[in-house]
């Protein structure tokens, strides 16, 4: 593709900032990463020696945003640790988790990352439904922030199958 008066716009900077419920979670670090994993099934047909074009089909389709989160607090941290309560007494905050196996449905929010464009506008990569899948991680460093990492994939709705739970939107005015 080649350079266009268009290439300043369509470039992206900065780390982002990310979203919960459209609500400003805080500022990202390091490296962000979007992407939708799909399988997909294509049936093989006695007689052809290839795949059939117009018979793939998607088996499965998940939206997953990878962030780290440089703002960090009693209120946010358990959002990074799906199934965890916490509890206040005084001026100290635990975070733990009981014996409960099942994640409840409050631990599922809609998160977001917006980038802005060189040019003017931004990116938002949406995952909805979405829980941290991963571990709990932080990074401690001696040169470094106190940083959590999330790996936030998304989920379908059963109550509404057609709307997907994942979505790249490209604005050309910032929001």
């Amino acid at each position: 593709m080649p350079v266009t008066t268009d290439t300043p716009t369509n470039i992206v900077a900065g780390a982002g900032e990310v979203y919960k419920n459209q609500d400003s979670f805080g500022a990202s670090r390091d490296a962000n990463v979007f992407r939708i994993e799909r399988e997909l099934i294509t049936p093989e047909i006695n007689g052809l020696k290839g795949m059939l074009k117009g018979t793939d089909y998607i088996r499965r389709s998940e939206g997953i945003l990878e962030t780290t989160i440089l703002e960090v607090s009693a209120a946010s941290l358990p959002s990074t640790w799906p199934g965890s309560s916490s509890d206040t007494a005084g001026d100290t905050t635990t975070i733990d988790e009981d014996n409960t196996r099942r994640i409840p449905t409050s631990a599922y929010a809609d998160w977001e990352l917006q980038l802005e464009r060189l040019g003017g506008g931004e990116f938002q990569f949406e995952v909805d439904d979405a829980i941290h899948v991963g571990n709990f991680e932080s990074e401690f460093t001696d040169d470094g922030f106190f940083g959590t990492r999330l790996e936030l994939h998304s989920r379908w709705d059963p109550a509404n199958l057609t709307a997907s739970p994942h979505r790249i939107r490209i604005l050309t005015t910032a929001s």
